[in-house]
């Protein structure tokens, strides 16, 4: 990759952080940290009465979505285990509306840009297997109407 893509690479990549401070910000969180480096495994450390949360933002071109992988995911659970935060996930997807598909490679300053996000999502370990066990029968004393409404 040339770094003419890898600045263009960039561009999207702040576009997207900047896309989802904006929106942290008008859902109430005061942002405390951001990381503008695409290989962190989190751009944006807010926090609102709720708690602290951490989110790693990617954007990709349109079509493709925003993703991350196991790894980073490892990575931004453990950080967000320091912080005692929760970890999210936003994936964003960038489409120019100054240019067509062949030219999409030579991306440049001053181009306009839609953003499409389907919101954030709380990210989990993978291999975190919930232990739900269900009573069977009822204690004594108790309906199975109750159990029913549990």
């Amino acid at each position: 990759m040339n770094s003419e893509n890898l600045e263009s690479d960039q561009k999207i990549h702040v576009l997207g952080i900047s896309y989802i401070y904006n929106y942290l910000c008008r859902e109430g969180y005061t942002i405390h940290e951001v990381n503008t480096d695409r290989d962190n495994h989190f751009q944006l450390l807010a926090k609102r009465d709720e708690g602290v949360i951490v989110v790693a933002v990617r954007t990709a071109l349109h079509p493709e979505l925003g993703t991350i992988d196991t790894k980073i995911r490892k990575k931004l659970i453990k950080e967000s285990n320091q912080f005692n935060a929760i970890p999210y996930f936003a994936g964003l997807a960038a489409s120019s509306l100054n240019t067509n598909d062949i030219q999409i490679d030579g991306i440049t300053g001053g181009r306009e840009y839609e953003l499409t996000f389907n919101g954030i999502t709380v990210v989990d370990n993978p291999g975190n297997i919930l232990d739900i066990s269900f009573e069977t029968e009822p204690d004594e004393g108790e309906k199975q109407d109750d159990l029913e409404n549990k």
